[in-house]
């Protein structure tokens, strides 16, 4: 069998192995580094992919698309968040000293590896991780296939048997082929 094939098996096997309220499929069964603090970000309106990546790798990550700066920094700092930006103009505000990453580049790949590389995140997708919505950053919660084949196109419903979903949006997630592209990416960054 293939790497990405048994990948893909296990990730079916883990999603929200421990309990209703944890998901995420396990890519490798390496362990989060104990030393990297799990901060809550806020990512600027320049950032919907990289949002989307931290949020499923179980990062509390506040994002609007329009915001007026004067407001993301009022929540930045009333949340206690870490502000994430491309913005150089954003990151020069002396109230966001010490709490922001000026990201340098524009692709997600990037910004993901310069997060790594600077020790604010840990690129571990496993059974203890708790995933969150792409969409709104709720917590997602495992629930039985018969509740999401009410949900789901019949051939997902028939293909697995791991689901998730979103108490917020009702959006529904599953180990599909998409795993095999995020277990890579996340393989690679592990590397930095």
């Amino acid at each position: 069998m293939s790497d990405a094939k048994t990948r893909r098996k296990e990730s079916h096997q883990s999603i929200a192995r421990k309990g209703s309220s944890e998901s995420g499929p396990e890519c490798r069964s390496t362990k989060a580094q104990p030393d990297i603090p799990r901060l809550a970000f806020f990512a600027d309106s320049m950032l919907g992919k990289l949002t989307r990546w931290l949020r499923i790798l179980g990062y509390d990550t506040a994002y609007e698309k329009d915001i007026p700066d004067d407001v993301m920094i009022d929540r930045v700092l009333g949340e206690n968040r870490w502000l994430l930006t491309r913005d150089s103009y954003l990151a020069k505000r002396k109230l966001l000293r010490n709490r922001l990453t000026l990201l340098h580049s524009d692709y997600v790949g990037e910004q993901l590896e310069q997060l790594v590389v600077e020790r604010l995140i840990d690129p571990v997708l496993d059974a203890e991780t708790h995933c969150r919505c792409a969409e709104c950053n709720h917590l997602v919660e495992r629930i039985s296939p018969e509740q999401a084949a009410q949900q789901v196109p019949a051939f997902v419903a028939a293909v697995h048997n791991e689901f998730a979903q979103c108490p917020g949006c009702k959006r529904v997630y599953w180990p599909g082929t998409h795993w095999d592209r995020i277990c890579h990416e996340l393989d690679r960054l592990k590397t930095q």
